[in-house]
């Protein structure tokens, strides 16, 4: 277990040193790490003989009894939540004063890790957020909120299967809760900046408007806070986060949400409609559930993996262009002054200082770039598929109108992902035409393959994939 849950909170006071102490059935053997909520440990259950993650809770936090005795109630309701995303809570308890949570021991990394090394491609997000929804669908059904999810609290373990952790524990730490620090928003956070300023700096980034606020909160609180979580695996960057804690509280909470194209271009259009949908400020206008969100997700995973997308409508195409406009910086508005100026500039000479003559010739030279121009598809076409033959799997690839086949050796998610990519550099750098779509082949049988071979349309074909004529 490389990294631990809330380990960007707040340092609290930590409990007596554990090791070689029982708390019930769980003997503490070596400490894991230590954050906000107290230190964990990895600890033997006697009776299962089992290795667990044990939380040792400080006592700063469960001072109060009123919020003890909720805690404890969340945290066993917790406990009842069984799915493969989720990290499973085996027991929470209390022994000699001390409360305890021993929780599955998840062995990988952090999604967070991950996205600092930026080590996700575009299926692997798509993967984990499905994942993470899946386990989020599950907690939801049975009225839980897990209130802090970030790529923190996300584990990815050596098969590639996304565990949260943490379900029941957030509460302790969230404002917007019965007996939190504040009860007024944004306006009235002196109490919590002086008594967790580690734990909002650190979860700040990826909280709901309405857990800033501290308005009442929902499942659809989880799902804004994936939103954020999805952006950031696939851009690298975080939508909100700013300078200080209350800069990056007003960000999430008033804000525009950047679109994902402004930061990392080519990312497909589905993935924007998603993200925007969760990040919405009011939470009526986000999914209603988890489970719509699970379906949009599986639906863009088949369009990556088979290479079609659905396309981006007109009204999608002028919101992103004004969303683009927003985020402009002022160099970049200065040279789109300087391109209006310049041919207002050329369309007056051409009409009264030059004169007719040398308009035409403006002309002529217009026809010639619109010639390039009109050409730039083909030529977008014929470098797409010089980097496409790089990839030592392909194996073939043809062209028929705006479809494109590439045969590849074996199925490899990856694969999948650095095939689309460059399909959607190609569309979004041509100027007009249809775009291209692209079908990724795995599976063809050896006449199909020659038909492909001998038809129309060839662009490519690997050396070793032309069987040579038999001698006579």
């Amino acid at each position: 277990m490389t990294d631990l849950p809330g380990k960007e909170a707040c340092e609290a006071p930590a409990p007596a040193p554990m090791l070689g102490r029982a708390l019930k059935q769980f003997v503490a053997e070596q400490p894991l790490g230590e954050g906000g909520m107290g230190v964990v440990y990895r600890a033997l259950d006697t009776k299962l003989q089992r290795p667990v993650a044990l939380k040792v809770l400080s006592a700063a936090l469960t001072a109060d009894p009123e919020k003890k005795k909720r805690f404890l109630l969340e945290a066993r309701a917790a406990a009842r939540i069984v799915h493969p995303a989720i990290a499973q809570v085996y027991d929470v308890d209390e022994a000699d004063g001390t409360i305890f949570i021993a929780m599955e021991l998840v062995q990988g990394r952090t999604v967070q890790e991950m996205i600092r090394k930026r080590e996700l491609d575009l299926l692997g997000t798509v993967d984990i957020a499905i994942q993470v929804a899946e386990g989020l669908a599950k907690a939801h059904e049975a009225g839980i909120v897990h209130r802090d999810i970030k790529p923190a609290n996300v584990m990815l373990t050596g098969d590639g299967h996304a565990k949260v952790l943490d379900f029941g524990l957030a509460k302790l730490m969230d404002p917007s809760s019965p007996g939190g620090a504040s009860q007024s928003g944004i306006g009235d956070m002196s109490t919590l900046t002086q008594t967790q300023i580690g734990a909002v700096m650190g979860t700040a980034a990826y909280m709901s408007p309405e857990q800033v606020k501290g308005d009442a909160i929902d499942a659809r609180s989880d799902l804004f806070s994936l939103g954020v979580m999805i952006y950031e695996m696939a851009t690298w960057e975080s939508p909100f986060r700013r300078g200080s804690m209350m800069e990056t509280m007003h960000a999430v909470a008033f804000d525009e949400t950047p679109s994902i194209h402004a930061v990392r271009q080519n990312l497909p259009p589905g993935l924007q409609r998603i993200v925007s949908k969760c990040l919405r400020k009011r939470p009526a206008d986000r999914y209603a559930t988890a489970s719509s969100l699970i379906e949009d997700l599986r639906f863009l995973r088949r369009e990556m993996e088979s290479g079609w997308h659905q396309g981006v409508t007109f009204r999608d195409r002028v919101a992103e262009m004004l969303d683009r406009l927003r985020h402009v910086q002022v160099k970049e508005y200065a040279w789109l002054g300087a391109g209006v100026l310049g041919l207002a500039l050329a369309i007056y000479l051409g009409t009264t200082a030059l004169g007719w003559g040398r308009l035409l010739m403006l002309v002529v030279a217009g026809l010639f770039l619109y010639r390039h121009f009109r050409n730039r598809p083909q030529r977008l076409r014929e470098a797409l598929v010089r980097k496409l033959s790089h990839l030592p799997e392909v194996r073939l690839i043809a062209a028929a109108g705006a479809e494109l086949t590439v045969v590849v050796d074996r199925s490899v998610a990856q694969l999948y992902g650095r095939i689309n990519d460059q399909v959607n550099l190609y569309n979004h750098r041509r100027f007009f035409g249809r775009p291209l779509v692209a079908a990724v082949r795995h599976d063809l049988r050896d006449d199909e393959f020659q038909r492909l071979l001998t038809g129309p349309g060839v662009q490519y074909v690997r050396d070793d994939s032309v069987t040579p004529p038999t001698p006579a």
